[in-house]
């Protein structure tokens, strides 16, 4: 498994429970962290997200950190 950041302005609050249907995902607002630099001045907070892959799959959060800009 490989070990992977998400970041997004979406915080959830079930994500160690529901990862797969996160709405991270289903509102398209994962973003990694050339996308994250490019874009941290359009939301005041962000949350990231560390998660184990396998494949294209999440399999399992590992952290949750909350970044106020």
């Amino acid at each position: 498994m490989e070990t992977v950041v998400v970041y997004s302005p979406v915080e959830d609050k079930n994500i160690k429970t529901d990862f797969q249907n996160s709405p991270i995902w289903k509102d398209k607002k994962a973003y990694n962290e050339e996308e994250y630099m490019e874009n941290t001045k359009r939301f005041p907070t962000w949350f990231k997200y560390s998660f184990k892959f396998e494949g294209l799959t999440p399999k399992q959060v590992t952290n949750v950190q909350k970044i106020v800009n």
